[in-house]
């Protein structure tokens, strides 16, 4: 086995390796049976009434949240995050697995002789 079919070996299973593993952290996330990177944190809520009697329509800066929890926020924003770099995990488990499948296979190319002379003799005639 030549050194290139080893290393595409290696790059196929590297490949699959990764597109499985991103696979089930996505599953496992978004079924909830596993937490994504925390890269967003909330801070506590000042005011833990959510009643529309206390919602302050001046600031609109801070009616948004006033109405949405800011860990509820934060929670999606990590979702997408993670779902993101995974994403990122699968594509390059992609093209590892791609790159390995195109070295292991053999490059044959075919050339008929009897078209190649008269390809190269039609090329004399028109140079002339």
């Amino acid at each position: 086995m030549t050194a290139e079919k080893i290393i595409g070996c290696s790059m196929l299973g590297v490949g699959i390796l990764l597109m499985i593993f991103a696979s089930f952290q996505i599953i496992l996330t978004f079924t909830g049976k596993a937490r994504p990177i925390k890269i967003f944190e909330s801070a506590p809520k000042e005011n833990l009434q959510n009643d529309t009697n206390n919602l302050d329509m001046s600031n609109p800066d801070k009616l948004l949240e006033q109405i949405i929890d800011p860990s509820v926020i934060n929670q999606m924003l990590n979702l997408m995050v993670y779902y993101f770099i995974m994403q990122f995990v699968l594509g390059l488990g992609y093209k590892l697995a791609s790159l390995g499948v195109q070295m292991i296979r053999p490059l044959k190319i075919s050339i008929d002789k009897n078209q190649l002379t008269s390809l190269l003799e039609s090329n004399k005639t028109n140079i002339s």
